[in-house]
């Protein structure tokens, strides 16, 4: 969180909020707020409003959907601290054992931005996703996050073709004067889609998180088990975390291509901006990730109750 405090405007007092033992959601929120307010007398109200991660993050219903999973996990965490302390002797031991093991699975692995493998297509992105997803084996699929993460790369791929199709036609009238304020306008049309492009992809990641702690508390028969869930969640939150980082370097090269002829000043802040938050998105995913474990603990304890039944079933102590 230091990153968003140190660099965001929109975050300026993260720090001091997150001392108060604020939840991300609350920090996100007063940041939003306040710039509502900032905003409000200003003239350029809608060019700030799409530059804002914050506005556009509640935009796309990402805040509304970290509350409701922020809610889900600290009713989990009550339910297992009351669970563990009806509990005592080995059976609180074994089980204690248990979410330990359970825990360490939310230890995410360190990745190499160098050593990940070559830029992955639409299609194999999107088949890795669902492929992930299906293993949590809840009724919901990720179609949304497919879908915002393919517009985004397909709207870079026609920022970058386009100026190579003009050429090609031969509009060369007036060009030196003209490129300035082509590019001034370009530039700033990347970095404003740069920015909705991250709000939106770690909305829709968070949603997806938000309903599947839903799912994994309502459903009834577990197919798999609490621990293999919460491998398969680390792998996804990995997965999209490298997405972002993909997606700001390719938004950059973007904005370094359009501004070749811009002065420092002018480009780096933009860049600089698209790749804080980026860091900022993989920062909240992975938040997110974490609130998940209260709801897995729940899982685990209630398969594990669940099987001492069949046992006894098994051995005809009592019938369900």
């Amino acid at each position: 969180m230091d990153v968003i405090a140190e660099g965001d405007p929109g975050f300026k007092r993260t720090k001091g909020l997150m001392n108060r033992n604020a939840t991300l959601s609350q920090v996100l929120r007063e940041a939003k707020e306040k710039e509502e307010i900032r905003t409000s007398n200003e003239v350029t109200v809608e060019t700030d409003k799409k530059t804002h991660y914050g506005l556009l993050f509640d935009e796309f219903q990402g805040l509304s959907h970290l509350e409701a999973l922020e809610m889900l996990s600290q009713e989990s965490e009550i339910k297992v601290k009351s669970i563990l302390n009806s509990l005592s002797g080995e059976e609180l031991e074994t089980l204690k054992v248990e979410l330990e093991q359970l825990k360490e699975t939310f230890s995410l692995a360190e990745f190499c931005e160098e050593e990940e493998e070559e830029k992955k297509g639409d299609e194999d992105f999107t088949k890795d996703i669902t492929e992930l997803f299906s293993q949590l084996h809840v009724s919901s699929k990720p179609e949304k996050l497919a879908r915002a993460r393919n517009t985004a790369h397909e709207w870079i791929r026609k920022s970058l073709t386009k100026p190579l199709a003009e050429n090609e036609e031969g509009e060369k009238q007036s060009e030196a004067e003209n490129t300035e304020q082509v590019n001034k306008n370009s530039i700033e049309d990347i970095h404003a889609f740069a920015i909705r492009s991250l709000a939106e992809l770690t909305a829709c990641s968070i949603e997806l998180f938000h309903k599947t702690a839903a799912l994994v508390l309502h459903g009834r028969k577990q197919e798999v088990t609490a621990i293999e869930r919460s491998q398969t969640l680390s792998q996804m939150t990995i997965v999209l975390c490298k997405e972002l980082s993909s997606l700001s370097k390719e938004f950059t090269t973007c904005l370094t291509t359009a501004g070749v002829k811009e002065m420092a000043d002018v480009l780096n802040p933009l860049i600089t901006a698209v790749f804080l938050e980026a860091s900022n998105s993989a920062s909240y995913i992975q938040d997110a990730f974490q609130l998940l474990l209260p709801v897995l603990e729940i899982s685990l304890i209630e398969n594990k109750i669940e099987s001492h039944r069949h046992e006894l079933k098994e051995w005809g102590y009592f019938s369900i």
